[in-house]
């Protein structure tokens, strides 16, 4: 499943809109970033519940500052409006997993 990405004006529409939500913060030119993406894309099939977003902090830098990203991949996991957790890292699927349930 193809993961929408947004901009940085969109990140607060989608937050304060989805229960829970979970932004992928990468980079094209980033390996992890890029060993992240098909996790992230077979996450979102199997968490129908949580809408999955991701944004590339190279175009959107207001938002890396915003949320103090200083490394690549962050994930932002939101839950009712609020950051809820922030990974830092390349993260392996069952990892995620379980944060997400």
């Amino acid at each position: 499943m193809e993961i929408k990405e947004i901009n940085g004006l969109e990140l607060d529409n989608e937050v304060n809109n989805n229960d829970k939500l979970v932004v992928d913060c990468y980079a094209p030119w980033c390996g992890p970033c890029k060993l992240l993406a098909p996790i992230m894309e077979e996450l979102a099939v199997e968490f129908k519940n949580i809408k999955f977003l991701k944004i590339n902090v190279d175009e959107n830098e207001k938002i890396a500052v915003k949320y103090g990203i200083m490394s690549i991949p962050t994930i932002l996991v939101f839950e009712n409006g609020k950051l809820k957790e922030e990974l830092v890292g390349l993260k392996s699927k069952e990892e995620l997993s379980n944060l997400l349930k």
